[in-house]
């Protein structure tokens, strides 16, 4: 309330008018809201932050088996005639956009 208190204190010493004063008290009010959602936000923040720790510190053992079944299925994957088909599928994707960004090689 740093920021509130020292428009508080610059603006007693000015006197306005009743429309004046109503502007000042809404940009107050609008201040004041703002401080409260900030502070509501970062609660929610906090209380997400602390439930997913500790969702993801419960289900670990279950995460770490999940992660190490799709690394070996994947080291499988690469090793295998998968590797061989993903590089003649590129190569032959490369030749042929190489082909159609030259149209004047192909009809010539």
């Amino acid at each position: 309330m740093n920021q509130l208190e020292a428009v508080i204190e610059k603006e007693k010493g000015i006197s306005y008018s009743q429309r004046d004063k109503d502007l000042f008290s809404s940009h107050i009010l609008i201040l004041i809201h703002q401080e409260q959602e900030s502070k509501k936000f970062i609660r929610k923040l906090c209380l997400i932050l602390f439930l997913a720790v500790g969702t993801l510190s419960l289900l670990f053992s279950q995460i770490s088996e999940i992660a190490n079944d799709f690394t070996v299925g994947l080291s499988d994957a690469i090793t295998g005639d998968i590797l061989t088909t993903v590089v003649f599928s590129y190569g032959l994707l490369f030749a042929l956009l190489a082909l159609l960004k030259k149209p004047d090689f192909i009809f010539s």
